[in-house]
């Protein structure tokens, strides 16, 4: 058994049968969240192709319909302290950027979080009755390492909400910790929190292989954590509040984003009745995206022919230091935006849809070289 005590880093947007309701914190989220990550540590190392080995190994650790998982995961969290959109975005504009999502509007109330600072416990132990060896054990903390070092749990956990650290750990069983870089983080600035970045993810890559590797795609089938389709990147500044992090880098990306062109024009062309002269480059971002001009009163929506939502192969997180700073990660996975073949389309108020073919994930490239312009310059982590 495992038991580590969390912390939210910055605040966290979940809840239960209803998005809008009360913050609710359930293990069921925890272990989605933890699946996400053990199939990206996976896929670099068996690959984005052999499917059917990828399911098997992820099913050795956390179940699947046919099997029960083998890892149980539960949370204690008591009765946490929440905050609503208003209060969490007052006079921070790259704030209210980020977490727009969760704004409030003529049909639906603003969402709440679970306020920065709150913590709680999560348990991962092995499921009584069910024969399986340490190693399922050691696969979800690698998952649970890469969770509170690299993503985020929740709604707008991709821009930044949702940062989890882990500040104390117990009941680890005999070796664990030898094996397993430290679930916490003991960097006290930049240059620090890049070498623990870069020496975890190799760790980690080096106790997941069992035997050859597979081969991965360029770009890949799905989001992998494989040094060819994956880059990790460190702000090298330190805050003095996680709020002053996400506020940095969230006006550093609506400043690069807002009436980018040749998107603005483009998009503001269709709607008013031509066509897509090009793909919408701001799709790389993630979809689905809504375009607003107010000079015209009309909007449209863009969307996969398929697949109305894709999560931004940017993920951005925020790092409690040890001496109580914060710093910013930055990860991109250079997976396809969307299925083989697969066109986005433009939904236009009072006219047919139109499509065109989606772009390459260059303007995410862009962005970060952007940053040092914006007073963030960056360090890649590598050598893992």
């Amino acid at each position: 058994m495992l038991i580590v005590k969390l912390e939210t880093v910055t605040p966290l947007f979940v809840a239960g049968a209803d998005p809008r309701g009360a913050p609710e914190l359930r293990a069921a989220s925890v272990r989605g969240a933890l699946r996400y990550w053990l199939r990206a540590l996976l896929g670099g190392v068996i690959g984005d192709q052999n499917w059917d080995a990828l399911r098997t190994a992820e099913a050795d650790v956390f179940g699947s319909t046919d099997n029960a998982s083998p890892v149980v995961v539960r949370i204690r969290n008591g009765c946490p302290q929440t905050k609503s959109f208003s209060e969490l975005v007052a006079k921070k504009p790259g704030i209210s950027y980020l977490f727009f999502a969760a704004r409030g509007t003529r049909n639906e109330p603003e969402r709440s979080a679970i306020k920065a600072g709150s913590l709680f416990e999560l348990v991962l132990s092995k499921r009584v009755g069910v024969e399986v060896g340490d190693q399922a054990l050691h696969q979800a903390y690698a998952a649970l390492w890469l969770l509170t070092h690299l993503g985020g749990l929740g709604a707008r956990s991709r821009r930044g909400a949702g940062s989890l650290q882990v500040i104390e750990t117990k009941g680890e069983h005999e070796g664990l910790l030898s094996r397993l870089p430290s679930l916490c983080i003991s960097a006290t600035n930049p240059s620090e929190l890049l070498q623990e970045l870069g020496n975890g993810l190799r760790r980690l890559r080096e106790l997941a292989h069992t035997g050859a590797a597979g081969r991965v795609g360029i770009p890949s089938e799905f989001d992998v954590l494989h040094p060819c389709v994956c880059k990790v990147w460190v702000v090298d500044k330190s805050f003095d509040s996680w709020a002053e992090a996400l506020d940095a880098i969230g006006q550093a990306m609506q400043q690069f984003r807002s009436r980018r062109n040749p998107d603005y024009q483009n998009v503001k062309q269709a709607i008013q009745g031509g066509n897509l002269s090009q793909p919408v480059q701001r799709a790389a971002f993630g979809l689905p995206i809504v375009f607003y001009y107010r000079s015209l009163g009309q909007k449209g929506i863009l969307r996969g022919e398929s697949h109305d939502r894709r999560a931004s192969p940017l993920i951005i997180h925020i790092t409690k230091l040890a001496n109580g700073k914060y710093a910013i990660v930055l990860t991109v996975f250079y997976a396809r935006l969307l299925s083989i073949n697969e066109r986005m389309k433009l939904k236009r108020e009072g006219r047919p849809c139109i499509v065109v073919e989606p772009p390459d994930l260059n303007l995410i490239d862009e962005f970060l070289c952007d940053l040092p312009n914006r007073g963030a310059p960056l360090q890649e982590v590598t050598g893992w």
